[in-house]
């Protein structure tokens, strides 16, 4: 046993000295990486145009390297492939954002490295302001480009001369507020009379469907209300007199989504008007035939709970407003105001506190006589900033509410004498455009500013309904 002993001791010593005399190199050399350069993160192009990528590449040997390019098309469930060290193509995907990558491969090694940009396609619709507007009784769908040059009647030119209906209520842009940068989707006119709504490919100017159409089962007629788009690119709105979500159980891509299925079931019919929450899981409307302010929770779907709220204070009773409606909205998910005239003709202006706390809950604040009740027209146009102050038309004057302290001034701007038919603000509020007969205004309604002109378009066919502006990226 000893004698085993000294044999294993032995060999551990031969070895530790083996690898005490082992003073090899070990230090790692990592293989060259090719050196990529000149590859923006972004392309841009128009439909239509050569689309070149060409990197600057450097490295030893570069006849080692092989180069493979994809353009993954979400829509098709497929890609665009090219090889080589560049991309020189005739761009004919549509006006969208599309990933793109970069593989280049070692061939000596089999060393693979990726680079990952994006390919922006764009039209000559990409950026620009679409505009409705009405001439002789007709609805008229035109487009500004970014140098002021108008292209009046664009959705007649695309579609053949087909017209879009009579009375315009509303120019509406979808997109969607998880795909950036800002990109819209398409546009809906909405009329009160022929097809009553109208889908546009904001890319291409043609018709995508009718407002029928956008139901999975139509009502056998259709009178619509005010209409909203929603950060989930879909349109939620009054639809006679009920209330109608867009469908978004699904991709964003499929054809069913946006569309409508049932109105939320109940007995109520609504004013025109709705307060769609954008973060709160609940809508409030007003019943213009009980006269009352009516609730829907929205789990994923609106179900209408009618006056089955919290209600908290005695200012008066939101379950008896008793009021025919003229103008209702909620500003930033939380207050909500009302005009409408009571039973004498008087005109009331209203206001009341809205919250979710796993219930519903309304708190009354106000009822009074509105202050100044003659400026108030059945053609009278509203718009609110985030910071609870309203504008309004009357005739050819635009005015400043503040709720606050019942102030009322008129903005400086001249129109000449022209009707004042649309107002939109902008810019968080810091901006406000008007439109008349012919023209659109930027106005500056800033802190301490009350309506200087920034800019003035003329040019457009009739009076100004709504516009919406285009700025893709």
């Amino acid at each position: 046993m000893r004698k085993l002993f000294i044999i294993i001791v032995a060999a551990l010593v031969v070895v530790v000295a083996g690898c005490y005399k082992d003073k090899g190199n070990y230090d790692y050399s990592a293989p060259e990486e090719p050196l990529v350069t000149n590859l923006d993160t972004v392309y841009s192009v128009f439909v239509g145009d050569s689309l070149i990528v060409k990197p600057t590449i450097r490295y030893t040997n570069p006849a080692m390297l092989r180069f493979d390019w994809k353009i993954a098309i979400p829509e098709l469930l497929s890609d665009l492939s090219f090889k080589g060290p560049e991309i020189r193509t005739v761009y004919g995907l549509g006006a969208s954002r599309y990933q793109a990558k970069l593989t280049i491969t070692d061939s000596s090694n089999g060393m693979k490295y990726f680079y990952s940009f994006v390919v922006s396609g764009k039209t000559a619709f990409s950026q620009g302001t679409a505009v409705l507007s009405v001439e002789n009784g007709e609805t008229k769908f035109s487009f500004i480009k970014p140098d002021g040059t108008v292209q009046p009647n664009i959705y007649e030119a695309a579609n053949l001369g087909a017209k879009l209906g009579g009375k315009p209520k509303q120019l509406i842009g979808l997109r969607h507020a998880s795909i950036v940068p800002y990109h819209i989707s398409s546009y809906w006119v909405i009329t009160e009379e022929g097809e009553k709504g109208v889908q546009i490919n904001t890319n291409t100017m043609k018709k995508v469907k009718n407002l029928a159409g956008n139901f999975f089962t139509p009502p056998a007629t259709l009178t619509p209300g005010s209409f909203i788009g929603t950060q989930q690119e879909v349109m939620n709105g009054v639809i006679n007199g009920k209330l109608y979500v867009g469908m978004t159980q699904t991709w964003n891509l499929n054809p069913l989504y946006g569309m409508y299925g049932n109105p939320a079931e109940g007995d109520y019919n609504l004013f025109d008007q709705a307060a769609f929450n954008s973060v709160m899981p609940y809508f409030l409307g007003y019943d213009k035939i009980r006269k009352q302010v009516v609730a829907f929770t929205n789990f994923g779907s609106p179900a209408y709970i009618g006056t089955n709220y919290q209600v908290v204070g005695d200012t008066f009773d939101v379950k008896k407003v008793g009021l025919d409606l003229v103008y209702f909205t909620q500003v930033n998910d939380g207050n909500c105001y009302a005009l409408g005239k009571d039973a004498s003709g008087n005109l009331k202006e209203i206001k009341f506190g809205a919250a979710f706390m796993g219930f519903i809950q309304l708190r009354p604040v106000y009822i009074r006589n509105f202050i100044q009740p003659a400026l108030i027209t059945p053609t009278t146009k509203w718009a609110f900033a985030p910071s609870e102050i309203f504008y309004f038309t009357s005739g050819d004057k635009i005015y400043r509410y503040n709720p606050t302290n019942e102030d009322i001034r008129p903005l400086t701007t001249n129109f000449n004498g022209k009707a004042v038919t649309m107002i939109k603000l902008i810019d968080g509020g810091n901006t406000l455009l008007a439109g008349t007969e012919g023209s659109l205004y930027q106005l500056d309604v800033s802190t301490g500013k009350f309506g200087d002109i920034i800019k003035k378009q003329d040019g457009i066919p009739g009076q100004t309904i709504d516009v919406v502006i285009r700025n893709d990226k």
